[in-house]
C-alpha cells in the first residue's frame, strides 16, 4: 500500500470475462482500490475510475468490492436513517435492471430482519445464484436455500445460534455455468464433521472425511482444482493427517468426458509443506493451454532450476516452452534469466515474457514475444517490450509496448506508451493486426502527474474486441470519469458506424442509450434502447435485433 494525502491505495488482481468466446475466457488484470480521507472507496481499472462508494456508517468496517464484474454492475438501492445506519428495504441492480426479489428489509439498528434473498458472494453474468432464507436480529436462522436458474440447487439449516446445523449442500467457490460444483455433508453446530462428498454434475467426483473431534480433514481426500470446469477436469488425490497434507499426493487430469482420469503431475507433502521434486499444472491448465512446472521444493519453496512445459492438445510429447532459476536458500526468490508465460497463455495465445530477475524483481530490459502456432514457421515474433527500473524495484519505466490482456490470434492488439514510476503518462496508442500489419486504431492520454488517471478523449476498444465484433468506444474523460457523450462504433468489412451510445455525468450513465449485448459480432446483431436515470434503467426497453430490422421484445423497468 502506498499513502499520499489521506489516499491509501491497494493492488488487487480481478477478472474481466470475455464473452465473445465460447466458453468465456477469464482474463487477469490488475485495479486499485483506494480509501479517500476514510470517507469514499475508489475502484480504478487502467486509468479508469469504474465507481466511488461513500462509506457512512464510519463504526462499521467498509464494505469493500473485490469481484470486478460486481464493482462495474452491481448497486444496492435503499435508505439512511439515524447515524447513516441502512433501514427499511433495500434492492439489487444488475447492469442498470432491478434483480428479482433481491434484498430485504434491515432494523433501525442496520440489522437485517424477515426473509432476505442474497448473492452468493461470486455473483456474476454466468453465475447468478442466490441463497435465500429468514433473518432475525442479524442472525440466519432455519432452512436457507441455494437458488440458480430459478432452481433449488442446495441448502440446509441454522440453528437457533444462527451457525450450520444438519446436512448442507453448499456451493463449490468457484460455482459458475461451467462449474456446477456442490460440496454435500453434515455440520455439527457449525463445523463439518464425518463424510463429505464434492459432486458435479450430480455425480460424485471426490470427497473425503473430517474428524469427529477436531474437525479437521483426516485420511483420503479427493479434491477439485480451484479452476475445474469442464475443459480442465484436474483433480487432488492424498491423505490428510490431523487438518495437514501428508505423503504423495498426485494430480490427474480427464482430457474428455468420456475418458478416464490420469495422472499428470504432483508431489510429496511432509505436514503440509512441498518437498522434493513436483510437477504443477499452470493456474489456467485447461485442455487448449496444458502448461506444467517442474522443479524442486524445500520446505514449501521452490529452489534451483524450475521449467515450464506444454503438452500440444493434439500431441502426446511434452516440449520444454520456459523457465528459469530460483534460489538456492529456499527464499522461493527468482533470480537471472527467465522465459515465463503470459497470464492468460493457450494455445491461440502464446505470449512469452524474457528477461531478467534481481533479487525476486524484474530488472531491466524485458522482451515480449508471440508464436503463431497455426503457421508453417511456427517461430516466435517479437512483439513488444520495455523496460524495468535499473534499481531492481520491479516497476516499469519509459517507453512499452505490450499485449492487450486479452490478446489471442483473432484479437492481436498492442498498447504502446510511456511509463513513469510504475503508472501510464501521456499518449498511449492501440495497435491491431490487419492483414499481417499493425495499425494504430484507437487510444488516448493519461495525466502527466503520474497518478494513472486517463484524461481528454478517448478512443477505446470492448472487452472482446475480434476481428468479427471490432467494436470501439468514443468520448471524453475528465480526471478519470467518463463525461459527455460516449459513442459506439461498430467496423464492418472497412466501413465504420455508430451503432450505439449515449451520455455520462460523471462517469454515470443518464438520459437516452443504445448499447450492445455481450456476445454482438458480425451475425448476432441485438441491441437494446431505453432509458437510463441516474444509472438505472427506466421505463421501456426494446430489445432489436439488427440483422432482421425488428423488435424482439419490451421490458419495463420501475423509475
Amino acid at each position: 500500500m502506498s499513502s499520499q494525502n489521506k489516499i491509501v491505495t491497494q493492488e488487487n488482481e480481478g477478472i474481466i470475462w470475455n464473452y465473445s468466446l465460447n466458453p468465456p475466457e477469464q482474463i487477469k488484470c490488475r485495479f486499485q482500490i483506494s480509501w479517500i480521507q476514510d470517507q469514499k472507496v475508489q475502484y480504478t481499472l487502467n486509468g479508469c475510475i469504474l465507481r466511488i462508494d461513500t462509506i457512512y456508517n464510519k463504526l462499521k468496517k467498509a464494505e469493500v468490492l473485490t469481484n470486478l464484474e460486481q464493482i462495474k454492475h452491481l448497486k444496492w438501492i435503499g435508505q439512511y436513517g439515524q447515524n447513516n445506519l441502512k433501514v427499511g428495504k433495500w434492492m439489487a441492480t444488475w447492469k442498470g435492471e432491478t434483480l428479482k426479489g433481491v434484498g430485504g428489509e434491515y432494523l433501525h439498528d442496520e440489522k437485517k430482519q424477515g426473509v432476505w434473498k442474497d448473492l452468493v458472494q461470486n455473483y456474476e453474468t454466468n453465475s447468478q445464484a442466490y441463497i435465500v432464507g429468514r433473518y432475525e436480529n442479524d442472525l440466519k436462522l432455519g432452512s436457507w436455500q441455494y437458488v440458480y436458474n430459478d432452481k433449488e440447487i442446495g441448502g440446509g439449516k441454522y440453528n437457533q445460534q444462527g451457525v450450520k446445523d444438519g446436512l448442507w449442500q453448499e456451493l463449490g467457490d468457484g460455482f459458475w455455468d461451467q462449474n456446477q460444483v456442490t460440496h454435500n455433508g453434515e455440520y455439527q453446530i457449525g463445523k463439518k464433521v464425518g463424510r463429505w462428498n464434492i459432486k458435479y454434475e450430480r455425480q460424485i467426483i471426490g470427497g473425503g472425511s473430517y474428524d469427529l473431534e477436531s474437525n479437521q480433514k483426516c485420511r483420503k481426500w479427493i479434491e477439485l482444482s480451484q479452476n475445474f470446469n469442464d475443459d480442465s477436469q484436474v483433480i487432488y488425490e492424498g491423505e490428510y493427517q490431523k487438518g495437514k497434507k501428508i505423503g504423495q499426493w498426485d494430480t490427474l487430469y480427464k482430457p474428455e468426458k468420456d475418458q478416464p482420469f490420469k495422472q499428470i503431475g504432483g508431489g510429496v507433502y511432509y505436514g503440509d509443506l512441498k518437498i522434493g521434486k513436483w510437477i504443477e499444472l499452470s493456474d489456467k491448465f485447461e485442455k487448449y493451454s496444458q502448461v506444467t512446472n517442474t522443479g524442486q521444493y524445500k520446505s514449501d519453496k521452490k529452489v534451483g532450476r524450475w521449467d515450464i512445459w506444454l503438452t500440444e492438445n493434439d500431441a502426446q510429447a511434452n516440449q520444454q516452452i520456459g523457465g528459469g532459476f530460483y534460489t538456492n536458500e529456499g527464499d522461493g526468490v527468482k533470480i537471472g534469466k527467465w522465459i515465463e508465460l503470459s497470464d492468460g497463455f493457450w494455445d491461440r495465445s502464446q505470449i512469452f515474457y524474457n528477461g531478467q530477475y534481481q533479487n525476486g524483481k524484474k530488472v531491466g530490459r524485458w522482451d515480449v514475444s508471440y508464436r503463431k502456432v497455426y503457421e508453417d514457421n511456427n517461430q516466435n515474433e517479437q512483439l513488444g517490450g520495455g523496460s524495468y527500473s535499473k534499481e531492481g524495484d520491479g516497476i516499469k519505466v519509459g517507453n512499452w509496448v505490450e499485449p492487450s490482456d486479452g490478446f489471442y490470434e483473432n484479437s492481436q492488439v498492442t498498447y504502446s506508451g510511456e511509463y513513469k514510476d510504475g503508472r501510464k503518462i501521456g499518449r498511449w496508442e492501440i495497435w491491431y493486426r490487419i492483414d499481417k500489419k499493425f495499425e494504430k486504431i484507437a487510444g488516448g492520454s493519461y495525466s502527466e502527474t503520474g497518478d494513472g488517471i486517463k484524461i481528454g478523449k478517448w478512443v477505446e476498444l470492448s472487452d472482446g474486441f475480434y476481428d468479427n465484433s471490432q467494436i470501439t468506444y468514443n468520448g471524453e474523460y475528465i480526471k478519470g470519469k467518463k463525461h459527455g457523450r460516449w459513442d459506439i462504433m461498430w467496423k464492418l468489412y472497412k466501413n465504420s458506424i455508430q451503432i450505439g451510445g449515449g451520455s455520462y455525468e460523471e462517469g454515470i450513465k443518464i438520459g437516452n442509450w443504445i448499447e450492445l449485448s455481450d456476445q454482438f459480432d458480425n451475425w448476432n446483431q441485438i441491441i437494446y434502447i431505453g432509458e437510463y436515470e441516474n444509472e438505472k434503467k427506466v421505463g421501456a426497453w426494446v430489445q432489436k435485433d439488427r440483422n432482421k430490422n425488428e423488435n424482439y421484445k419490451e421490458m419495463k423497468y420501475d423509475n
